[in-house]
């Protein structure tokens, strides 16, 4: 989650393909949440991922990264 309205580009395969999730938001809470479509990726995955801030029309200008595991 989020403090603010954002696009999140987001890559599984180190950028070789690029998708989009938009946020969405909680208003009870004020935040922004995307789910991003990663239920079908094998364990060991390595999602990469940056933010799209849409108030200011700017990118966050890092990348960060999560590894998918199975529970």
């Amino acid at each position: 989650m989020v403090a603010a309205e954002a696009t999140i580009a987001w890559s599984a395969d180190h950028w070789a393909t690029a998708n989009k999730s938009d946020t969405m938001n909680r208003t009870g809470l004020n935040l922004w949440f995307a789910d991003l479509a990663t239920k079908d990726l094998p364990d060991g995955s390595v999602v990469e991922f940056t933010f799209f801030w849409e108030d200011t029309q700017r990118w966050k200008g890092r990348n960060r990264q999560i590894d998918i595991e199975q529970l």
